[in-house]
């Protein structure tokens, strides 16, 4: 099992409204996020989101959770017997001339043994890169 626990965090200069109205569009993320391939809008709370993570194509169901400053998207588990978890914990801060944004990224994966040894460059492209592309977006 590749577990990942990373915190990145960065000031934009988009207002704290303007980078939640990104986060919360789950479907805009392939526009923005490199690692995100497609995301199909599965009902008001639910979607199935494709992505390519160093060459490992990842499909999961996903929701988003949403509260005052932040937005969470969390995995879930395609049955009882999963024990694989992502969650990307976004919070948004005001802050001088923009915003604060911190991205907490969670995440249990099986992945093939290659992977394991890959763990920093995995950490990286799901948070740093993540977070990276989201700031240039807004």
């Amino acid at each position: 099992m590749l577990e990942i626990d990373r915190t990145v965090s960065a000031r934009v200069t988009a207002p704290p409204d303007r980078c939640l109205a990104v986060l919360t569009d789950v479907a805009g993320y392939p526009r923005w996020a490199r690692l995100v391939g497609a995301v199909d809008v599965l009902d008001d709370d639910r979607v199935r989101l494709r992505a390519d993570v160093l060459g490992m194509q990842v499909a999961m169901t996903c929701v988003l959770e949403r509260a005052d400053g932040s937005a969470t998207l969390r995995r879930q588990p395609n049955d009882s017997d999963d024990d694989e978890a992502f969650v990307a914990a976004w919070t948004v801060r005001e802050a001088p001339g923009g915003a604060d944004v911190e991205l907490n990224v969670r995440a249990a994966m099986n992945a093939p043994g290659p992977a394991r040894l890959l763990r920093g460059r995995v950490e990286r492209k799901l948070a740093d890169e993540l977070l990276a592309d989201f700031a240039a977006a807004v």
